[in-house]
């Protein structure tokens, strides 16, 4: 049972010292293995849709009043290529026209 107890504690160690030694290897190994988990989740449970709303979201436009660059889906749209970031740049293009 002593020899047995002792083989297990040298294995363990060894085990031990190898994982310390290739750390960062292992932990590639595991960040590559998530990685492919999560493009393996995203492949079967993602809707294309949800992809084309997430990259039109995304999209920036330049605001017609000051020409700050805005998120379209936070922008104010005031005809089909017309974007202004907040309702005082609408005032002050409106005012100047």
């Amino acid at each position: 049972m002593r020899e047995a107890a002792f083989i297990l504690f040298v294995l363990f160690l060894l085990f031990g010292l190898t994982a310390l030694r290739y750390r960062k290897q292992i932990a590639g190994i595991l960040a590559l293995g998530r990685a492919l988990k999560e493009m393996k989740g995203n492949s079967q449970g993602g809707q294309p849709g949800e992809q084309i709303k997430d990259q039109a979201s995304r999209e920036l436009r330049s605001c017609a009043g000051c020409g700050t660059w805005i998120d379209t889906s936070a922008a104010i749209r005031f005809d089909r290529n017309t974007f202004y970031c907040s309702k005082e740049c609408v005032q002050r293009s409106m005012a100047s026209a």
